[in-house]
């Protein structure tokens, strides 16, 4: 969450997934590295897809597991969500993979009740009601399962 109370969503664009999936916006995030933890993924996630070190980073509050066809191929993914604080909202696209610069359309701040009321695909589902009530009752003890 940046200062102003919103959080960074991607826009995405994808034609190697099949399904609904290929388009939408999303959070930071990617692969975890050999030797990496979830925690040092993360930050380096953030890092490469916003340009900024000096985020706070807080608890893992949700996963989710899900199957999803790339490039014709069932792929198994783990998506860990962490608590995270922006110092500001000024982005740099510098240290995006070339997959990024190919199917990421854009970035923008958003706050959780335009998540909850936009008509837009947005990942994962239900986005907008989770912040607003993780925001409202503070972060899980262990991570909720989505």
């Amino acid at each position: 969450m940046s200062p102003a109370g919103r959080l960074l969503l991607f826009r995405f664009e994808d034609d190697s997934i099949v399904g609904a999936a290929k388009a939408g916006w999303c959070t930071a995030g990617g692969g975890v590295d050999p030797g990496e933890t979830l925690e040092q993924a993360a930050r380096r996630e953030v890092f490469e897809e916003t340009g900024m070190a000096e985020v706070e980073l807080g608890s893992e509050v949700w996963r989710r597991e899900l199957i999803l066809p790339v490039e014709g191929e069932p792929r198994r993914l783990v998506e860990h969500y962490f608590l995270a604080s922006a110092p500001h909202e000024t982005l740099t696209s510098d240290n995006w993979t070339v997959l990024e610069r190919k199917v990421v359309k854009a970035a923008r701040w958003w706050t959780p009740e335009e998540i909850a009321a936009s008509d837009e695909t947005i990942f994962p589902e239900g986005l907008g009601e989770r912040l607003i009530a993780l925001l409202r009752d503070g972060a899980p003890e262990t991570p909720v399962q989505l």
